[in-house]
């Protein structure tokens, strides 16, 4: 692997676990009454989250995958498997938050770990983020690097953002594609009674989740990614066969969030399987050669908790080595890294 591509992809991994974690703390913002309704419930919920000056939570990932390359005769297996543990501090108002945890991958059996820690700090005039990663297949224990960020307010306005996702009604969600179900019985988690709602996204709904989210939030994901017409169709039809089980609890005494559960599990892989074998068959298959490259993804677990704490937040501090790092020039710029990644330096020069 050439230093450049081992550059970029440390670069892809810093933005990526730094863009997780800040989407994850922005994202989160009497017993069974069978005569709820699910419009019902999701609007005491928000009242209780709207009433709420802080939340605490944790958020997990499991994702065990297999890919099964065969040439007609031998079947050679990969198992990619990740497991991510975050905790979560925010205060809504002015809007602070930390995200604390790391990220495992193993691949070929060889493992990787990556520590992050983010700070976002907001005031009536700007939006401080400071971000630590340390990976352990580049880096020496305890010798990340801090990325900082500082945007005026009105450039990043997370207030309205915060505001909007509070005030989502049942029907603004129904316009995202997001059909919710009620359970007509409680459910019980780790000893909490709770209302159960739950929800499908698939490929059919999918496009309209992405597009009202967009317009929600003045943004296209795409043009964020910098990804181009051509990659975003390839992407979509990738994801031919998409499903994401939504479970989400609601306690029944107070309403305020407890859980909410999401899974790929029932996801069709079979439009996803076809193309990467083409691909694959292209790029190692010869035209007089009577062999051809086979490629299954198996898809055994890829699963996602939130959970939502009594915890409280009493403040969000930044670190000394973060204030340090920044004050002495060592923290990198998060847009420098964004530039570097996407070519944009290049393209202005």
């Amino acid at each position: 692997m050439s230093l450049q591509l081992q550059k970029d992809n440390k670069i892809m991994r810093k933005k990526g676990m730094v863009l997780l974690s800040a989407l994850a703390a922005v994202s989160l913002l009497c017993g069974f009454n069978s005569a709820e309704t699910v419009e019902s419930v999701l609007e005491k919920s928000s009242e209780f989250s709207a009433s709420s000056t802080d939340m605490s939570s944790n958020f997990t990932l499991n994702c065990d995958i297999d890919i099964n390359i065969g040439d007609g005769e031998t079947t050679t297996a990969i198992a990619v498997l990740a497991d991510a543990d975050f905790d979560i501090q925010t205060i809504l108002d002015p809007f602070a938050a930390s995200v604390e945890g790391g990220v495992n991958l193993s691949t070929f059996g060889v493992g990787e770990e990556i520590t992050v820690k983010t700070y976002i700090i907001s005031s009536d005039e700007s939006v401080a983020t400071y971000a630590y990663t340390e990976d352990s297949a580049s880096d020496e224990e305890g010798e990340g690097t801090w990325t900082y960020s500082l945007v005026s307010a009105d450039e990043y306005d997370l207030q309205s953002l915060l505001d909007l996702s509070s005030s989502l009604d049942y029907s603004q969600m129904e316009q995202l594609g997001l059909t919710w179900e009620l359970s007509d019985e409680a459910a019980d988690l780790d000893g909490s009674e709770c209302y159960l709602l739950t929800a499908v996204i698939d490929s059919s709904n999918l496009r309209t989740v992405i597009d009202k989210t967009e317009e929600l939030v003045g943004t296209e994901f795409s043009d964020e990614m910098g990804l181009d017409d051509e990659t975003v169709s390839m992407i979509e039809e990738m994801l031919d066969g998409l499903k994401i089980n939504i479970k989400y609890y609601i306690n029944t005494a107070d309403y305020r969030p407890v859980a909410l559960n999401i899974d790929l599990n029932d996801t069709d892989l079979t439009t996803l399987n076809s193309y990467v074998t083409t691909l694959v068959a292209g790029y190692f298959d010869s035209e007089d050669s009577d062999t051809t490259t086979t490629v299954e993804v198996v898809l055994n677990d890829l699963s996602m908790v939130y959970t939502f704490t009594d915890d409280s937040v009493e403040a969000i501090t930044v670190p000394e080595e973060a204030l340090e790092a920044v004050a002495s020039g060592e923290a990198e710029s998060l847009e420098d890294l964004t530039d570097e990644l996407t070519g944009t330096e290049d393209d202005e020069a």
